[in-house]
């Protein structure tokens, strides 16, 4: 459905509702051929209506409103038949968002990416929002493909949708994408290691700083780890896997993920080519930097790793740790703190508070809102293993968290669930 197609069969967001009341089947989870172009629906589409147009096939739901106050929802997927290549598929992707009238199209898209699938397309997406032409609550994902003498476009509109329902559908959406294959030979993004990758096996991290703007208008000092786990087969990622399956995560947490080669030789590689997944709709980012080992780590271009050993099965902590956090600015401030005891008999207790304020923006300083809340105190077992801390409560709830120490042998400052905790005491 071309959008000139689009706009003589509709005259705004009320041709979307009009679109709704034709019958269709319902969208089976299966590999789905559209003229060159193959791709697995997700399951999330499962209950859609599918219609079959010239222009490539229409998925469409209509979601009820969830409490008494809220509104009917409309979400409709669009996958184009291929197109032959333009020879301007950057024009050509802009005409595609543009045929859409009931999408707004002046001004800076909310979000727009260019780069490359994992199979070596041209890749773009946008995200635009926030009102249609007929003022309904909306948001639009377009996503183009060039793929040789062909290109491929596809869109996600919702309209009214509330957010619950919105995230699952906007997640099926980006798993398409993933999984499209718009020539025979692709694959689609499938992290697959080739013969000669791989070769180091362990966790890495080093400190990064920075300064971020908040909220309030003002900029906050952050230092965070940022980690490298390695598996010997080729696979990578920036997060801990929670059960230390790097496959089993990568194929969940793709963003999160990638492929690396040692070039070189194992022991005497002075360079490395990294394949990473930049989002999750599939673009990534290919890297080469030189790459040498030092006594305590290894260091690529010009970061300096450090290697964080696993703890050992059941091993025991003594002491309290404790995160705290704040945003502030001139009209604000947010703050908190959370602390965890752990003792040598396997036994925690974990507790936090939260405090804030807003200030109007008034010369005389406004009407000012504060407010405080404390986290219950919870106490159970903990049980470490390897990079994880498992915490069950005496009711039985049980929480797995990442688990290292940055300081070798130390255990000053541990990174649990991604936050900084620092010991408290000698």
């Amino acid at each position: 459905m071309t959008g000139a197609r689009w706009r003589r069969g509709a005259a705004g967001a009320s041709a979307v509702l009009a679109l709704l009341l034709a019958t269709g089947q319902p969208a089976r989870p299966a590999e789905t051929a559209l003229g060159s172009a193959r791709f697995d629906l997700p399951a999330t589409f499962d209950d859609w209506t599918r219609r079959e147009a010239n222009d490539g096939l229409l998925f469409q739901r209509v979601y009820e409103p969830a409490g008494p106050r809220g509104r009917k929802g409309i979400a409709i997927l669009l996958v184009a038949k291929p197109r032959p290549a333009s020879g301007a598929f950057d024009t050509a992707f802009m005409q595609f968002v543009r045929g859409f009238k009931q999408v707004p199209t002046e001004g800076k898209p909310l979000t727009a990416k260019a780069g490359e699938t994992l199979d070596g397309h041209p890749i773009r997406i946008e995200q635009r929002c926030c009102r249609s032409s007929d003022g309904l609550r909306m948001n639009a994902w377009f996503v183009g493909i060039a793929a040789g003498g062909s290109e491929h476009y596809l869109i996600l509109l919702t309209l009214q949708l509330e957010r619950d329902a919105e995230k699952p559908v906007r997640e099926g959406f980006e798993a398409l994408v993933r999984a499209y294959r718009p020539t025979r030979d692709d694959r689609g993004l499938v992290l697959a290691p080739k013969s000669g990758d791989g070769g180091m096996d362990g966790l890495y991290a080093r400190t990064e700083t920075r300064l971020m703007p908040n909220a309030f208008g003002g900029l906050d000092f952050t230092a965070d780890q940022a980690t490298l786990l390695f598996d010997k087969g080729g696979l990578f990622t920036t997060e801990l896997p929670r059960d230390g399956d790097i496959a089993g995560h990568c194929r969940t947490e793709v963003a999160t993920c990638g492929t690396y080669a040692l070039k070189g030789g194992w022991l005497s590689a002075n360079r490395i080519d990294r394949v990473e997944i930049e989002n999750a709709f599939g673009l990534v980012t290919r890297s080469s930097d030189a790459f040498t080992r030092t006594k305590d780590g290894i260091k690529i271009g010009d970061k300096t790793y450090a290697t964080m050993p696993p703890f050992a099965d059941g091993h025991r902590f003594s002491g309290t740790w404790s995160h705290t956090f704040g945003s502030s600015g001139p009209t604000g401030s947010v703050g908190g703190a959370r602390t965890l005891t752990l003792s040598p008999d396997g036994r925690f207790t974990r507790e936090g508070s939260t405090g804030f304020s807003s200030t109007g923006g008034a010369i005389d300083g406004g009407t000012t809102v504060a407010g405080h809340s404390r986290r219950p105190v919870q106490s159970g077992r903990y049980a470490v293993s390897g990079f994880r801390i498992t915490l069950t409560d005496d009711a039985g709830g049980a929480e797995s968290l990442s688990l290292f120490a940055p300081d070798r042998d130390k255990d000053k400052l541990l990174v649990i669930g991604g936050a900084n905790y620092l010991k408290q005491g000698k």
